[in-house]
């Protein structure tokens, strides 16, 4: 191969690498005021997290840190996105509850009616929000739930 041929390869080579990057920004800078349940669940995917599951209620079921998590889409007419996450058998107390909730951002921790701790984080698309943002989402509340894990749930 010579030097005009190796430079026409990578010129093309580079073009169809900024042309992809390009139009997956594009996609991300997409607003959308509400979300589907199949929608959600190529987003999760597309963040690493494989094998997402679609109830029988249109919520998915997803693995994080080796839990069981359920996002809720349907809220407030899909205007909505609820990421949850319960565990039993803790030591979990409201004081450990008010010190989470004093002291992170973004998500949210109580006790439900067994006593159990409960993690939860809201993403309101009402108004709308890019595809970034929801993204962001997946990828804030699996950081929130290893936080979760290693400081009081467990």
């Amino acid at each position: 191969m010579n030097i005009r041929s190796l430079t026409s390869s990578c010129l093309a080579a580079c073009l169809l690498v900024m042309t992809f990057a390009s139009a997956t920004f594009a996609q991300d800078q997409r607003v959308v005021e509400r979300i589907s349940s199949a929608q959600m669940k190529s987003l999760v995917e597309m963040e690493g997290f494989p094998n997402v599951e679609i109830d029988g209620d249109d919520d998915l079921i997803v693995r994080m840190q080796g839990y069981r998590i359920i996002i809720f889409v349907r809220g407030n007419n899909y205007q909505q996105i609820k990421y949850r996450f319960a565990v039993g058998g803790t030591k979990f107390t409201l004081r450990d509850v008010n010190e989470w909730n004093r002291s992170m951002t973004f998500s949210k921790a109580y006790l439900d009616n067994d006593g159990d701790p409960v993690l939860e984080m809201d993403v309101d698309l009402e108004g709308g929000v890019t595809l970034a943002r929801i993204k962001d989402s997946i990828r804030t509340f699996n950081t929130s739930l290893a936080a979760f894990l290693r400081e009081v749930a467990l």
